[in-house]
């Protein structure tokens, strides 16, 4: 509690407000809080129960054994998510939040550690009563197994020393497997989130009146109702509604679905929509478009296109654009896990069209410009002069009236006056070509060039949108195309590949940050880089994880890599701060790597299960809004499961080989002068 309070008023020192996001830091963070209090506490106890040492002397001396690894620790964690708070972009300003909470709860729970728990440990031990936790059943037993543990460690070390070489390749050797694991793992920018929130889109042939797009819609709704799990409908027609304004086109409308909360459906919301799509596929509405989306993440666009998959056709004919995107509908049609698929020029509107006979109107004496000049008067007016009425000022527009052109051969009888003077007049229909059409109610370009879209929806539940975006580039692939055409991939694709190069950066960083922290506490390059070694090892847990949930690579899961980079080093810390601290009180290094591995199996994996089991509530995706955050806490609590083991085997392994090649090295380079160097003079207590 005193570590959250700190976290509190340090969230609130830096403007930060209570929502999935920091909350869900500050969860992620709770299993990290207590770590460097059980270090501490752990080591004042054996102190006390162990050594038999006076309760004070106990937490004064035990306490400042590990201080240094403490610091250390919170040190490397902070380290390590630092410098995500350097980089720009769509994941840093989601995650943001997240990471601040986590830095402010590591620096709460050293203040903790380093204050309060010593001077607990100390004014608890004078109490003369004991709680008898010690006699209820099973902890006892959780006693006797790390008494165990140590004793099968010890009796293990002879052989791990022995064999350090194999361990170590051995460690290396998983890793190339874990790498195989995660080939087919998928990708995504964001796992998907089952807020029960469902979107549709209908659309009628154009020229469609509102109330046949009301029966329409009227008839999915009546779809909607026979699905099971449907909380509330809304439905519109003749439109849309976009945040707080409408659009009125006459063939679209859109039908709104929320389902009842997650732990009172049958099924998910992917597969909601996968069934109600089927159902609207099997009515076979003539000329009707409708798709159901599944939920998304309200007022968050990952990407321009605002859809998980995006083709872009680039060119200048409309028509030739509209073929290219039929056969590419047909292409991809097929594809798993792709829905949804529509072209952004789909929605049409009636359009009047005239095509002037330049070569004939010459002739008779007229130009565009005067041609268009009488077209825009007759239809839209002219102002002729301003009518004033007091202060106010009023145009006059001279025009013909509206009924006056119905179809296009009222327009075409409008009379146009050649230029010669004494020319008769001249009807429209005469020099041009006038009719209705289809066309596009808009036209999107990009840097200057017409573009006609693709947009698509990915069901997660089938594949994941990087499985999807390979799929579809590889079938895009031998596509024919025109001259002067060219189709660009796009979607969420294009944010998981920037995604990914912006945090392998801040991981290689972390990791170099992480490494000079540990340089300038143990002011020695070769004890850091033992140390580093539990970190590309965890990713054997994190791809094991992964694998074993079915998750896929995105966002969250690479900061949760970031996250182990801080978190996976402290155990190896405490292990080399005891080595070292051995090898001082006179062991040789071999025996001080046996017993400090002895020594502090406890606290590592008390440090360990704590971690774990504090992220073991997100992981498993227990309440609403977790899913976010799922993929994360998989990540990290498979990655503490796997390099707590081989903190314990590999980090010791990797120490004695370096410091055993250290010192072949300084023999190669000294030479026989070491023996020829005085002896140093005694210090006084020597």
């Amino acid at each position: 509690p005193l570590a959250i309070l700190a976290t509190f008023v340090m969230m609130g020192g830096g403007g930060l407000t209570l929502n999935i996001i920091s909350l869900g830091g500050l969860a992620l963070g709770i299993g990290l809080l207590i770590d460097n209090s059980i270090v501490m506490l752990e080591n004042i106890f054996r102190h006390t129960e162990e050594l038999h040492d006076d309760p004070l002397d106990a937490a004064h001396v035990g306490s400042s054994e590990v201080t240094s690894a403490v610091v250390a620790s919170t040190a490397t964690n902070l380290a390590a998510v630092v410098p995500f708070l350097l980089i720009t972009g769509l994941t840093a300003l989601i995650f943001r939040e997240m990471i601040l909470t986590i830095s402010f709860a590591i620096l709460g729970s050293l203040f903790v550690a380093l204050t309060v728990v010593p001077s607990l440990a100390a004014q608890f031990s004078k109490v003369r009563f004991k709680s008898g936790v010690k006699r209820l059943p099973g902890i006892g037993l959780v006693d006797r197994g790390v008494m165990l543990g140590r004793r099968a460690y010890r009796a293990a070390g002879p052989r791990m020393v022995k064999l350090r070489w194999v361990i170590v390749l051995v460690g290396f050797g998983s890793l190339g497997g874990a790498w195989y694991l995660t080939r087919d793992l998928g990708s995504e920018f964001l796992p998907a989130v089952d807020n029960g929130n469902i979107g549709s889109y209908i659309s009628l042939p154009p020229g469609s009146s509102p109330e046949e797009t009301n029966e329409t819609i009227k008839e999915i709704e009546a779809m909607v109702a026979e699905m099971p799990d449907v909380e509330t409908v809304f439905a519109t027609a003749g439109g849309f509604i976009f945040g707080s304004s409408t659009v009125e086109l006459s063939g679209r409308g859109s039908v709104e679905v929320r389902l009842v909360p997650l732990a009172d459906r049958t099924m998910s919301a992917d597969e909601w929509v996968r069934q109600m799509q089927m159902k609207v596929f099997q009515r076979a509405m003539p000329g009707v478009r409708a798709f159901f989306r599944p939920p998304r993440i309200s007022g968050l666009r990952t990407n321009r296109s605002g859809s998980p998959v995006a083709v872009t056709i680039v060119g200048e004919d409309l028509d030739v654009q509209q073929q290219i995107a039929r056969d590419i509908t047909a292409v991809l049609g097929d594809v798993p896990g792709l829905e949804n698929l529509e072209p952004s020029t789909e929605e049409g509107s009636r359009e009047l069209t005239i095509e002037l006979d330049r070569e004939r109107a010459v002739q008779l004496g007229l130009d565009v410009q005067s041609v268009g000049s009488t077209l825009r008067t007759a239809v839209d007016g002219t102002v002729a002069t301003q009518y004033t009425e007091g202060n106010d000022q009023f145009d006059v527009r001279v025009l013909f009236p509206k009924e006056t052109f119905r179809d296009p051969a009222e327009v075409g009888s409008i009379a146009l006056f050649p230029s010669r003077a004494g020319g008769a007049a001249i009807y429209l229909r005469d020099v041009a070509k006038v009719y209705t059409r289809i066309g596009p109610s808009s036209i999107l370009r990009e840097n200057q060039n017409r573009i006609l879209r693709l947009t698509g929806d990915v069901i997660t539940s089938e594949a994941s949108v990087g499985e999807v975006a390979a799929e579809v580039e590889a079938r895009l692939g031998d596509l024919a195309l025109p001259e002067g055409y060219s189709v660009i991939l796009g979607g969420e694709a294009d944010s998981i590949e920037e995604n990914s190069r912006q945090l392998a950066t801040v991981i290689l960083v972390a990791i170099f940050l992480v490494f000079v922290v540990m340089a300038v506490q143990y002011e020695s390059l070769i004890n850091p880089l033992a140390i580093l070694l539990s970190i590309p090892l965890s990713l054997i847990g994190v791809a094991v994880a992964l694998y074993a949930t079915g998750s896929a690579l995105s966002a969250p899961v690479l900061l949760g890599v970031i996250l182990l980079a801080g978190i996976v080093v402290n155990n190896a810390i405490l292990l080399v701060e005891y080595i070292e601290q051995f090898q001082t009180e006179g062991h040789t290094r071999t025996e001080a790597v046996i017993e400090a591995g002895a020594v502090r199996l406890r606290p590592i994996l008390m440090t360990s299960l704590t971690t774990g089991a504090g992220m073991l509530p997100l992981a498993m995706g227990i309440g609403e809004g977790s899913s976010l955050m799922q993929p994360l806490a998989v990540a990290v609590v498979g990655g503490l499961a796997f390099s707590t083991i081989l903190t314990l085997f590999v980090v010791p392994s990797a120490y004695l080989i370096l410091h055993g090649f250290v010192d072949k090295l300084k023999g190669f380079v000294v030479g026989s002068r070491e023996g020829n160097l005085p002896s140093p003079e005694p210090m006084a207590g020597d």
